[in-house]
């Protein structure tokens, strides 16, 4: 069987009125750059994952703006609320025919299952007592391969307490008893990153709209601005490119569009 070929992309902050900058990028053009890169791989992806921070504000027009986005796409999307997001507003605006919001997703040999780390009203992720117990059941039901989603990541990339989960030993702790699980991918934090836990590998994937790198010993201190600790790229937009092949192995990659 061929690998399934899936496209991650993330924190993507769109705006709600034309023209509207964020860090010094239009966010819609920029993902516009992205996305048209993405519809010349060759084979095609045959889904693409959004993982969280969809909007920058939540707002109404900002999801019928993105809505419009990926309508042009040749292929689902599948998408994931952020700490930006409003769910609900999420869900009455942006879903349509091409774009969805489901827990899991079979494809091929594999189980895609999309976990929630958004605590309202807040920027770090966290798993509630409700969601481990969900992803538990879900994770003792399959014997196909695991590609967990997620957007907030439980790898430990800046000292400050708004990039991390909070309970991230936790989280990592349920899924490593269940072998099945082969990757794990996210966001939030603007940069790529990857690590190797035993049979599972955790990815974060680059913005569509700015890189950030962390400061990974110092955390900024409650009357410091989070720039204070924090460096912004503008020159680049990035997604992350992964195959699925049969046996659960992930050949994965992040690919540049130059600014």
């Amino acid at each position: 069987m061929k690998p399934v070929r899936v496209v991650q992309i993330s924190d993507l902050h769109i705006l709600p009125e034309d023209g509207q900058m964020l860090a010094g990028v239009d966010t819609s053009l920029s993902l516009v750059k992205v996305l048209d890169d993405i519809k010349k791989l060759s084979p095609p992806a045959e889904l693409i994952i959004a993982s969280g921070d969809l909007s920058d504000d939540g707002s109404t027009q900002s999801y019928q703006r993105l809505h419009d986005i990926f309508d042009t796409l040749p292929c689902p999307v599948y998408v994931l609320a952020g700490n930006h997001d409003e769910t609900e507003t999420m869900l009455n605006h942006l879903l349509a025919e091409k774009t969805f919001y489901d827990r899991q997703k079979s494809l091929g040999d594999w189980q895609i299952i999309f976990v929630n780390t958004k605590r309202e009203g807040a920027s770090y992720g966290f798993v509630d007592d409700d969601e481990m117990r969900w992803l538990e059941t879900r994770l003792s039901k399959t014997n196909q391969s695991v590609l967990l989603v997620m957007h907030h990541t439980p790898l430990r990339l800046c000292a400050s307490p708004t990039c991390q989960m909070q309970n991230a030993d936790q989280l990592l702790k349920l899924i490593k008893q269940f072998k099945q699980v082969k990757g794990l991918i996210a966001g939030h934090t603007h940069n790529h990153a990857e690590e190797v836990h035993g049979d599972l590998r955790i990815m974060t994937t680059p913005s569509t709209m700015v890189q950030v790198t962390h400061n990974q010993t110092e955390a900024p201190k409650p009357s410091e601005e989070f720039w204070a600790h924090h460096q912004a790229d503008i020159s680049r937009y990035g997604y992350r490119l992964l195959e699925l092949t049969t046996g659960g192995a992930i050949t994965s990659e992040v690919r540049w569009v130059d600014a």
